[in-house]
């Protein structure tokens, strides 16, 4: 992910180095930020494929906003803002993409001002390579030259449309005049080099200077060329495109790439950026003819995941003389609102983060109707296809072969024709030399003198005679001379003959070429329109899977509500048949069947299977249950169903003398086991250090189906419950409802040794009344029954619960509702008397409250937590503050139901003093 950044295309490889990415130290220099710049991401296109190289040297600081152009195999990057508060550079350094290393070109300190968000291109003219720079916005400059502008912003930056020029060669920096109407200061431009090899560019868009100090989107288009000395500016206004063309709305933070096709004129593309409202332009221009002044604007259609993003990075890439590739990049795109106070907000950029998203690639095709067509859109689930790869390979050989062509090879004639004319210069030179020196031997021989007629006469002979050879030797040199250069001419004709044969063949191949794309053209849509047959085909079965699935479903419902006529009846039978004892029905594990109950409060329910012969545990610890199953408790080709549902409120009567320790579980099956689970229940005790407390919990059952309200609660023999532990387990074979109670208090007579009487007293009451249930046929002989009795001390209304809330809450004085309300004092004593009454039909043991005089430190040691939900956040907090017992139900419950507020740290803690409001 990373944004306002750059990503050329040298052969088949992009290179994508910095940009804003979301873990950029914001510091002007580290080592955590040095191993980040020194690493360069290569996506292959041949493969589609990223790869991370180490780079050598020192990386630049300017990593956002920075400007970036190609030369051969070099990549050179210019100015950008470090990422930190308010700084800007003025670098130029080149990264060798053949050793993957750094060097600084010049840094310009006194020349150029500190910037990011400009523009540069490479150009070529009078045989030399520069660098153009435009624009951009940085920090106060050290030096303001006077024939560019410098407009200082509201945040103490300045936007300027300064311009240098760069010799690649000399490594030196020029300031140019302008002439023109030249553009204003602007940054997040676009600016492109319009001609292969020349001196003409293109800029459009930015955000220039608006009311003195503010800035704002602009739509103006320039075109300029570059000399030496002199760069010429020319503005076009809407009138230079035809009444059919289109002129462009005001962007900035778009990104633009220049087609060159074979038989088309450069086209400018532009995708994405803001308007002057900070809005996204989700759209796609065209320039074309922008050389020849006949200009035309357009768009094309693109989907949104392609134009709806800004400060991205867009290049283009020649697949063949009619076909180019668009590869776009990263980018933001979303733009939301923060308000910082005052009446203003400023943008917050969110960067692109669906990853076939991240890059995508735009195939386009010159039609025979003599415009650009889109013919694909290939995201990241494209690019890793099959058909990528087989398009690739398609066009892969055509573009080598099409590249090379255009590089313009001398054949072995042209060579040696070069060095036989660079010989006859050579030979003419030598010529040109001799006969200056025999006149300069001449002139030399007149100006000497002697008084001697002899010694004159005979110095004037041997003039004349060398005068003669020289005559003869310049004739013969002459004569030399002219044929060599009708030598010259027939060579040189010969040579442009054969350059016009070459060049004729040449677009002969061309053509060849154009009529493979035609083909490979219709091939590639042949193979896609295939691939879509293929997709409906496959989104056809899908839907008549999906179709036969919900025929499934509604046979599995009928089946169900079979099923349940089947169980209905099945109770009625055993209602008729039985009416002493508890009855334990199996339930058809269907959450739609545990409706039965009634005046409860559900935390949670869920559904689990039961399969083969091999031990399973079923963990619900989030709700406080663990369920294991024995070895061989079905048959290895049985599966059964376990329905569970947690409860954690309800109208649940209890034994006297007991507390409600745990939530409440209702458990079913869809069939019997041959061996008994192991039931796992989490408690709110704290044993630890206190294994005697242990021997008072005990677990307590009720059926699940009731003919009037409350659930009557009785206690079951066996379980175990150890003191380093939380939880209590127990086997059982037939379910219900099933918790973990424990005992308040002991009878006096236990604090003088006489327990262990009462004990076996209450055990023989307990076996007499089992034995009673058996013979009467209340208990399944095929199963392990449950043998139940009530706590000692009988059941005492001001000791029992008629009914069971887990939790308590406490409010502010801001409002809201408790959890869980206690009803008046009238309405409590009604419940005792109704209770007294029921126990003295149903308890086998008498209790009174005088003999309750011990404690037994179940209530002393019970765990609660303490829970604050902040409602609101305003000036006046709504505070809600919760008591409950340390339970995972409970918890869980709460939880949901203040699911929108904000929740505090648990605090854990036990009372020193009973409270019964918290029992």
């Amino acid at each position: 992910m990373r944004a306002e950044h750059k990503a050329p295309v040298i052969g088949e490889s992009l290179y994508l180095w910095a940009g804003n990415q979301v873990d950029l130290p914001k510091v002007h220099d580290s080592l955590q930020k040095r191993e980040l710049t020194s690493t360069v991401d290569v996506y292959q296109l041949s493969t589609a494929d990223w790869s991370s190289h180490l780079t050598r040297g020192t990386p630049p600081l300017g990593v956002i906003g920075y400007s970036c152009t190609t030369s051969h195999s070099n990549i050179y990057y210019f100015g950008g803002a470090c990422g930190h508060d308010v700084c800007y550079h003025n670098m130029l350094n080149v990264l060798n993409t053949i050793k993957m290393q750094w060097t600084s070109c010049s840094n310009a300190e006194q020349l150029l001002m500190k910037k990011a968000y400009a523009g540069m291109i490479s150009l070529e003219f009078d045989g030399s390579e520069y660098l153009f720079i435009l624009g951009g916005y940085g920090s106060i400059p050290t030096v303001y030259h006077p024939q560019f502008q410098y407009d200082q912003l509201n945040d103490g930056d300045v936007r300027t449309n300064e311009q240098l020029l760069y010799d690649v060669s000399t490594g030196q920096f020029t300031v140019p005049s302008v002439s023109g109407q030249c553009c204003p200061p602007t940054d997040s431009f676009i600016i492109e080099k319009i001609t292969t090899t020349g001196n003409r560019g293109v800029m459009f868009g930015g955000s220039v200077t608006h009311n003195g100090d503010e800035s704002t989107a602009t739509n103006n288009v320039y075109i300029f060329s570059v000399t030496h000395s002199i760069i010429n500016w020319e503005i076009l206004k809407p009138g230079a495109i035809p009444n059919n063309g289109l002129w462009p709305m005001e962007r900035a933070s778009h990104a633009s790439a220049i087609i060159n096709g074979d038989s088309t004129s450069p086209t400018l593309v532009v995708i994405g950026g803001r308007d002057k409202r900070d809005q996204l332009v989700n759209e796609c221009l065209l320039f074309d003819s922008i050389t020849t002044g006949q200009y035309s604007c357009g768009k094309i259609p693109l989907p949104e995941s392609v134009t709806g993003r800004y400060y991205h990075s867009l290049t283009a890439v020649t697949m063949s003389p009619h076909c180019v590739w668009l590869v776009i990049v990263g980018g933001f795109e979303e733009i939301k609102w923060k308000d910082v106070g005052g009446r203003k907000k400023v943008p917050l950029n969110t960067y692109i983060t669906n990853t076939n998203r991240l890059i995508m690639i735009i195939e386009l095709v010159y039609s025979e109707a003599g415009e650009w067509i889109v013919q694909s859109v290939l995201d990241g689930n494209d690019l890793t296809s099959k058909n990528y790869q087989e398009k690739y390979q398609l066009y892969g050989k055509t573009r080598t072969w099409w590249m090379e062509l255009q590089i313009e090879y001398p054949t072995e004639k042209e060579m040696k024709l070069q060095r036989y004319i660079q010989f006859l210069h050579q030979e003419l030179q030598v010529a040109h030399e001799s006969k200056v020196s025999l006149q300069e031997v001449l002139v030399e021989a007149n100006k000497q003198g002697d008084d001697s007629n002899d010694i004159m006469r005979s110095k004037l002979e041997e003039m004349r005679q060398e005068q003669e050879k020289l005559i003869e030797e310049k004739q013969i040199i002459t004569e030399y001379y002219e044929n060599l250069k009708l030598k010259v001419a027939d060579m040189e004709e010969q040579y442009l003959k054969e350059k016009q044969i070459i060049i004729y063949d040449n677009q002969n191949f061309k053509t060849e070429i154009s009529e493979k794309d035609k083909v490979i053209a219709k091939l590639t849509s042949q193979v896609e329109e295939q691939s879509q047959n293929e997709k409906q085909t496959i989104t056809d079965l899908r839907a008549k899977v999906s179709d036969n699935e919900l025929y499934a479903t509604k046979l599995m419902k009928e089946k169900s509500q079979l099923q349940e006529r089947v169980t209905s009846l099945e109770e009625q039978s055993i209602k008729k048949t039985s009416s002493i004892g508890l009855q334990f029905n199996y339930l058809i594990p269907s959450m739609d069947k545990l409706d039965c109950l009634s005046d409860v409060q559900v935390a949670e329910r869920k559904l689990f299977l039961i399969q083969g012969d091999k031990p399973q545990l079923m963990n619900w610890e989030k709700y406080g249950l663990r369920i294991g199953v024995q070895k061989e408790s079905l048959m290895s080709s049985e599966t059964v169903e376990a329905a569970v549902v947690a409860l954690v409120g309800g109208q649940f009567q209890f034994p006297c003398n007991t507390v409600l320790v745990s939530a409440v579980y209702a458990v079913s099956l869809s069939k019997p086991l041959l061996k008994q689970l192991i039931l796992e229940i989490q408690h709110c005790i704290d044993l630890t250090g206190r294994p005697a407390l242990s021997c008072h919990l005990k677990f307590a059952i009720a059926p699940v189906s009731t003919p009037s309200l409350p659930y009557q609660f009785s206690v079951v023999e066996g379980g175990e419950f150890k003191p380093n532990s939380w939880y209590g387990s127990i086997q059982r074979k037939e379910f219900c409802l099933v918790a973990i109670v424990g005992e308040k208090h002991l009878p006096k007579s236990s604090a003088h040794g006489d327990e262990s009487e009462k004990e076996e007293e209450l055990e023989e009451q307990a076996e007499e009344e089992t034995e009673e249930e058996v013979e009467d046929g209340n208990s399944d002989s095929s199963s392990d029954s449950d043998k139940t009795k009530d706590l000692p001390g009988g059941r005492s209304g001001g000791q029992g619960e008629s009914t069971s809330n887990e939790g308590v809450e406490e409010e502010g004085e801001t409002g809201g509702q408790p959890l869980h309300e206690e009803g008046n004092e009238e309405q409590e004593n009604q419940r005792v008397e109704e209770s007294k009454d029921h126990e003295e039909a149903t308890a086998p043991i008498p209790c009174t409250d005088s003999k309750l005089v011990v404690s037994t430190g179940i209530v002393e040691n019970m765990t609660y937590v303490g829970l604050v939900y902040y409602e609101k956040k305003e000036a006046e907090d709504l505070v809600t503050f919760t008591v409950a017992k340390d339970l995972n139900a409970l918890l869980e419950f709460i939880d949901k139901r203040h699911s929108q507020a904000e929740v505090d740290q648990d605090i854990l803690f036990r009372l020193k003093i009973a409270m019964d409001i918290l029992n």
